[in-house]
């Protein structure tokens, strides 16, 4: 039970990310140097290719997938924000501000504990965190959760298994692996 008194019943816990497991040791730690964050567009990445604006979205959008996927799966039309933390008080674009659109700029003021989200909201909240300008938990009731870690790690909680939606997610890319999110889910 949570401190709001709710039951939780996730029963289901993963991490997402684009790490393949095979290249961590056997205590996890992954051994490969590979990009992590949005400041690493136009550098050169560990296999000797420049990590393009076009590559670097393109892994972000299956991650954003992910999260809407899952929450097609449970039914879930809105998640609320919990645990928020803004890395600046206005918004910094300066770097790549095509990536940002007005309803994100606009969605990164707003955004407050407790506010709920649709899934259009969903998806720009989530590339605001991946790409490093604030960091929230995203949840409903005892159905689901969404926590993000650094270095572009995903852990999702869920009421249901949802095998369908983690065979999409792997065969989209990314790597599911049975894992129990490090974030402490209470507030």
């Amino acid at each position: 039970m949570n401190k709001a008194g709710v039951i939780m019943t996730i029963h289901f816990t993963w991490r997402i990310t684009k790490y393949n497991p095979k290249y961590r040791d056997e205590k996890g730690i992954y051994l490969r140097d590979e990009w992590t964050s949005v400041s690493e567009i136009g550098s050169i990445t560990n296999q000797d290719v420049i990590l393009t604006i076009h590559d670097y979205i393109s892994t972000e959008n299956r991650y954003v997938e992910a999260i809407l996927d899952m929450m097609s799966c449970l039914n879930i039309q809105k998640l609320s924000i919990s645990g928020l933390e803004k890395r600046e008080n206005t918004l910094d674009i300066t770097n790549f501000p095509s990536l940002y659109s007005e309803k994100m700029r606009s969605l990164y003021d707003q955004a407050t504990n407790g506010l709920w989200l649709e899934k259009d909201q969903i998806s720009d909240i989530s590339r605001l965190i991946l790409r490093e300008k604030m960091w929230c938990k995203l949840k409903c009731d005892s159905k689901m959760y969404i926590h993000f870690g650094y270095d572009f790690y995903m852990f999702i909680g869920s009421e249901m298994m949802c095998e369908d939606t983690i065979n999409n997610i792997e065969k989209s890319g990314l790597y599911v692996e049975d894992f129990i999110s490090p974030i402490k889910e209470e507030d």
